[in-house]
């Protein structure tokens, strides 16, 4: 008998630990505040989601997206706070290690702290060196290079970077990007 509770025991360890280790499912995000949107009038083969007038950022009803036809280069603005731009790099896989190499070099003016990285996506603080206020002269940004098809594109924020709360914004919208041809 004792040696049957054992067993029994032991069973009920091992699945308790089998089930600890197993990995959770990741949650699957809820684009509630978003809309999508098709680049293909813009020539680009691609769908994202942008955030809509509820997103309590400043976004407007309907995004604006400037691109001269034939060229390599979206400028996405959705209300006057979110703003992504998009260049194509071909064939290039190296850009995102590049830039990331690029930015992590000493710089003597600003200070960079790594927020977030993914293999292709990095959000980081940039905050001025010297005797500031560095929560007041922070500003977030956000850099991700995508295989949309057979091409790769940088996406990022603009220069003077964003609020926190707006780069959350803008990284679903990163997550979220597609091909338009479920082919590709």
């Amino acid at each position: 008998m004792y040696l049957c509770n054992m067993k029994i025991r032991c069973i009920l360890v091992l699945f308790c630990l089998l089930g600890a280790c197993s990995s959770p499912k990741p949650k699957k995000y809820d684009y509630v505040q978003y809309d999508l949107f098709d680049f293909d009038f813009y020539d680009l083969n691609a769908k994202m989601m942008l955030p809509n007038s509820s997103a309590g950022i400043g976004t407007s009803l309907k995004p604006n997206v400037t691109h001269d036809l034939g060229g390599f280069k979206w400028k996405v603005e959705v209300g006057r706070n979110f703003t992504l731009l998009i260049e194509d790099y071909g064939d290039y896989s190296y850009r995102f290690e590049e830039y990331k190499r690029k930015l992590m070099k000493p710089n003597k003016f600003f200070e960079i702290e790594i927020e977030k990285q993914e293999k292709d996506l990095l959000i980081y603080r940039r905050k001025v060196k010297g005797n500031f206020d560095s929560e007041n002269n922070a500003r977030y940004f956000i850099y991700s290079v995508r295989r949309i098809g057979p091409n790769y594109y940088e996406i990022m924020n603009s220069e003077q970077g964003d609020s926190k709360k707006v780069v959350n914004f803008m990284y679903h919208s990163i997550q979220s990007i597609k091909a338009t041809n479920a082919n590709q």
